[in-house]
């Protein structure tokens, strides 16, 4: 009797063993199954990123507001929203706000500003852009080659204190937005802003630059 039961109870056993991988193989499977996302648009999720030399101006709306904050104080003197599109070749470039700073940088950054002017204090003229390269093939461009502030005044892309990569070359289909600014010396009126020549891959030239101009009062 005693190796009949124990031969019912080896068989049950082994039973059980046949048949527990298939089941944890089933709910490992269900558990495996990889979800569904939906891509996500790198424009819409892109944060905006601080400017490493020069305070965040957005909320300066209104002539004399001022901000400050570890890198320094900005107080705004002039502000224009020209909304202004231009096309070059494959080129777009919306040209979205200008604004004019007094800027007092801090003792921290005094010594990165000195490349561009010994003053401890100082007015600058910034210019918030965003470019698309509207081809299928990457091509390079400078949204600022010259800056004329007037007849005998100009800077240049060299002259740029915020320094945020917009003259480069442009992937298919990329956008980037971005800003930038130079010291300036006099009160604005207006200023004409000359792009560079838009090149392919060969450094060919697709599309000559333009000239923009815009008033400031």
């Amino acid at each position: 009797m005693k190796q009949i039961l124990a031969a019912l109870m080896l068989g049950t056993i082994l039973s059980g063993c046949g048949t527990t991988p298939d089941t944890v193989q089933e709910k490992s499977s269900e558990k495996s199954v990889p979800k569904q996302e939906t891509p996500v648009s790198i424009e819409k999720s892109a944060a905006y990123v601080p400017n490493p030399q020069l305070p965040d101006d957005r909320k300066l709306t209104t002539v004399n507001q001022s901000v400050s904050d570890d890198k320094g104080e900005l107080t705004l003197k002039q502000i224009v929203r020209p909304d202004m599109t231009q096309t070059i070749g494959p080129i777009t470039m919306k040209i979205e706000e200008m604004k004019v700073f007094h800027a007092r940088p801090s003792y921290g950054m005094i010594d990165f500003f000195h490349g561009f002017t010994h003053d401890e204090s100082f007015d600058l003229v910034k210019t918030r852009v965003t470019i698309t390269n509207t081809s299928d093939e990457p091509v390079t461009f400078n949204p600022v080659a010259h800056f004329k502030l007037d007849a005998k005044t100009e800077k240049t892309i060299e002259d740029d204190v915020y320094l945020e990569s917009l003259a480069t070359t442009y992937a298919p289909s990329e956008t980037r937005t971005g800003n930038f600014g130079f010291i300036i010396e006099q009160p604005l009126e207006s200023v004409e802003l000359l792009t560079s020549d838009v090149l392919n891959e060969k450094r060919d030239v697709i599309e000559k630059g333009i000239s923009v101009s815009t008033t400031l009062k």
